[in-house]
């Protein structure tokens, strides 16, 4: 009888002593878990924040890069795409991950903003007049060209979307009574754009649209009733094309065999012979000439804006960065915008490779790229959106 009580009190003890061990087990797999947690959330947070200093680092390369581009008495009376500012920034290894990043001119865009400087007089003489090339004509050709539906009533609401005003531009245009119609009603902003996505919510305007314009677009800052002209030496063939007016054709031809161009008089001694405004021989005046059609508030061969686009890889941690940077002649760019993104840390073994990452790491093997396959980096770094 003793031995039987002894033997349930060994078994109880026994039992207790299981239970109690797996207790401990299962609090110290619970520290240990908890402590993997913050071990992790604290590695992705160093990593996060290393990103960001480099981010900010490649930002001020970018920004000393534009300096010396400015101050170079060979290089800063015009921009373009053979320039060193404009070759993308290899996959730079940096401490625990890597650097990428490329520099594009948003002077090779049509600035929204640019809208502000009309009058009714100046619009209507703009689109009356078969020579008389300007932003509004160039910007319904461009959306005709996109298959986008073009009239005139495109220019007019976004300028009247832009004045500070409540009377409309023409016929074709839109203030605050006309958007008090939409559900829920719109607010005209008699102000700036400050994003290009803000004109999908100008009169006429469907998102998809804007969505396709987004590569050719910009919302620059500008003063009150100024414009912003186009660097021809950046511009797109699409964008070029919009700005040729009614000779399209011969104005791509001249730019693609011309470019860059260190002036402006250059493309329009080489316009008015091609399309014969001026006798080469006698340098006698015709009638109309390049320069007044295609004038200095329209037209430019060197740059201000400039947008930088950066991708920081930290262990796990990974951050796109675009920044707007300003450029005054001889001064380093201010940065006027910055956006950052933090891309989930959570992404499979086999992540796909972004635009910018697929132009470095398709040659691995090679040391040096040939001039035409760095070349495609520029419009890879504009069509990303950046």
């Amino acid at each position: 009888m003793i031995n039987k009580v002894r033997s349930q009190q060994q078994g109880v003890a026994l039992l207790a002593a299981i239970i109690l061990m797996l207790a401990i087990t299962l609090i110290m797999t619970n520290i240990f878990y908890r402590h993997q947690i913050d071990v992790s959330q604290a590695t992705a947070s160093l990593h996060t924040d290393q990103a960001l200093l480099i981010a900010l680092s490649g930002e001020g390369w970018a920004r000393e890069l534009l300096e010396e581009d400015s101050r170079n008495p060979q290089t800063n009376q015009s921009d373009h795409y053979g320039e060193i500012w404009a070759q993308a920034m290899p996959l730079l290894p940096v401490e625990g991950g890597t650097l990428t990043g490329c520099i594009s001119d948003l002077q090779s865009r049509i600035n929204l903003n640019s809208f502000s400087s009309y009058t009714a007089g100046k619009l209507q003489t703009e689109l009356n007049q078969y020579d008389n090339m300007g932003l509004a004509k160039a910007w319904i050709i461009l959306l005709n060209l996109l298959e986008i539906p073009a009239t005139p009533a495109r220019a007019a609401t976004i300028i009247d979307w832009l004045d500070t005003d409540a009377t409309l531009i023409n016929s074709s245009g839109a203030e605050q009574p006309d958007y008090e119609a939409f559900q829920p009603p719109r607010v005209v902003a008699n102000d700036r754009m400050s994003d290009a996505s803000e004109l999908a919510d100008v009169m006429g305007y469907r998102v998809q649209e804007v969505q396709l314009l987004l590569p050719w677009i910009a919302t620059l800052p500008l003063p009150p009733r100024a414009s912003m002209p186009i660097n021809i030496n950046t511009a797109s063939e699409e964008l070029l094309f919009a700005l040729g007016g009614n000779y399209s054709a011969q104005f791509i031809e001249v730019i693609a065999q011309g470019r860059p161009f260190s002036d402006l008089n250059q493309l329009h001694s080489q316009l008015d012979t091609y399309l014969g405004f001026v006798n080469p021989s006698s340098t006698s005046v015709k009638g109309t000439t390049a320069g007044q059609i295609w004038n200095a508030d329209l037209l430019t061969v060197s740059s201000e804006f400039f947008q930088l686009y950066l991708e920081v890889a930290i262990g796990e941690a990974r951050i796109e960065v675009t920044s707007i940077l300003h450029r005054r002649p001889g001064t380093q760019p201010d940065v006027i915008a910055r956006t950052m993104v933090m891309v989930p840390t959570a992404l499979p073994e086999s992540k796909k490779l972004s635009e910018v990452e697929k132009l470095f790491t398709k040659n691995d093997n090679q040391n040096q790229q040939s001039d035409e396959e760095s070349n495609i980096v520029q419009p890879a770094c504009l069509m990303m959106g950046i």
